[in-house]
């Protein structure tokens, strides 16, 4: 039976799929499910109220969480470019002033 060419090409497409499977779960384990950072506090909230929260409104935590942690990531990466850049002109400043 594997001196058929159709089961030969069956068995080779098999195990090119299963290679490919492989390497998805590969992928998947080094990006995460939704590519976001992992939550080892459940949405970084220990509030009380989060006990009494429904199935959906966690679900909508669940979303709302990374991107608040993109925004704030976005958010602190500005200001430390503005920071660096007003540090840049105030030494530019006071050179100009003669003062070191």
């Amino acid at each position: 039976m594997l001196d058929d060419p159709i089961m030969q090409l069956f068995e080779l497409a098999k195990a090119q799929e299963a290679a490919e499977d492989r390497m998805a779960a590969e992928w998947a384990a080094a990006i995460g499910d939704n590519g976001g950072p992992p939550l080892d506090d459940l949405f970084g909230l220990g509030a009380p109220w989060m006990e009494h929260a429904d199935e959906a409104e966690l679900a909508r935590l669940a979303k709302l969480a990374p991107r608040i942690m993109r925004r704030q990531k976005i958010l602190s990466e500005t200001i430390a470019e503005r920071t660096k850049i007003m540090n840049r002109c105030i030494r530019r400043m006071r050179r100009l002033k003669g003062k070191s």
